[in-house]
């Protein structure tokens, strides 16, 4: 678990949870769906598009909602969808269609603009990132029928929304007391470690090639220069550890079994640990139990805390959006829900069994 912890260690500042939050949706998605409409079709399969609702005054056509259902439900990767699941899927994309038109509003009111020049970087940053060259992103934007300057006015609107976000929720701060009384609670859980042992492993694909590495070791030979090298060109090595690796004395009731009666420095019998794996180890070092002191983890309870108060603060962000949005339904049978309340849209996502809150900037 220590192990775990380190690798949330990021010193990130809280902008890049709105990075995130801005960016949920990718500047090609304007893009995916063409202008067609597929809304709802007569007896001769011909297209009858129509107001489903008006968010903010603004109409929300039959049309379009479908786009973005297909939008959302290829983002989330869901499957094997029934009718049963659909009066959820067109409630999330409803709530995520209203957010994203309120942002746009509260956007605009804002008075935050983005200016060209800036746009133009990161547009370039994008392009150097995700493609080979400069060169083949211009490309790519001409085959999908995209105008430089189409893309560039969507990047400066995400930027402008990112900045509004930032500036709305600001910088998530976690006191001293807080990570204190995280680390007294859960001290026993994330950040113990058990005794065991530090262990060198290494696995070949016969039982002869493991012999000869055993009985050089034997032989007195250091575990680098035995298992590295000439030592080990012509052999067919599966696995060996250059360093010492901690194993805990709990695996030396099961896949270490043979070695567990093994003292620190002996060399280990060739065993099995999978069929037609074998191992020869050995033991270096005992290590006690031991918990981790505050010192050394409070950078990584910092950044939990911080990733569970951003996740808070964004789903109270989002809720409020969504709130301030007026929103007036027109066809009652695709969102019978909203006939008893409004949902937000992680309640929604979560009826569908969405694991990820989908929050979108507006166009």
């Amino acid at each position: 678990m220590i192990v775990l912890m380190s690798k949330l260690r990021t010193h990130m500042r809280w902008v890049m949870l709105i990075i995130v939050l801005a960016f949920l949706l990718s500047t090609f998605l304007m893009y995916d769906s063409g202008s067609s409409g597929r809304g709802a079709r007569n007896a001769d399969g011909r297209l009858e598009d129509y107001v489903v609702a008006e968010i903010n005054g603004t109409r929300l056509m039959r049309s379009t909602l479908e786009q973005e259902v297909a939008q959302y439900v290829e983002q989330a990767g869901l499957r094997s969808l029934t009718s049963v699941d659909m009066p959820a899927i067109y409630e999330a994309t409803l709530s995520q269609h209203a957010m994203e038109q309120q942002m746009a509003q509260e956007v605009r009111d804002s008075g935050i603009t983005v200016s060209d020049a800036e746009a133009e970087q990161a547009m370039k940053n994008y392009a150097d990132q995700m493609f080979p060259t400069r060169e083949a992103f211009y490309q790519y934007l001409e085959r999908s029928g995209i105008k430089q300057e189409d893309y560039k006015k969507n990047i400066a609107q995400q930027m402008a929304s990112q900045r509004w976000v930032e500036a709305s929720i600001g910088e998530v701060v976690v006191s001293e007391d807080e990570a204190v009384n995280f680390y007294d609670a859960m001290k026993d859980f994330f950040f113990k470690q058990p005794s065991g042992f530090m262990v060198n492993l290494a696995t070949f694909a016969s039982k002869d090639e493991a012999e000869k590495v055993r009985n050089a070791l034997l032989d007195g030979e250091i575990w680098l220069e035995a298992t590295s090298g000439d030592a080990v060109n012509t052999l067919k090595v599966k696995d060996v550890t250059s360093e010492p690796v901690f194993v805990s004395d709990s695996a030396f009731d099961g896949y270490l079994s043979p070695m567990s009666s093994d003292e620190v420095g002996a060399v280990s019998q060739i065993f099995e640990m999978l069929s037609d794996d074998f191992s020869v180890g050995i033991k270096t070092e005992r290590v006690e139990e031991k918990v981790a002191p505050y010192d050394e983890v409070s950078a990584d309870i910092r950044t939990l805390l911080q990733q569970q108060k951003g996740r808070e603060a964004i789903n109270a962000f989002s809720q409020g959006l969504l709130s301030r949005a007026k929103i007036v339904i027109l066809d009652n049978s695709l969102f019978p829900s909203r006939e008893q309340e409004v949902l937000p849209v992680t309640e929604a996502v979560s009826e569908i069994k969405i694991s990820e809150d989908k929050l979108v900037s507006g166009d």
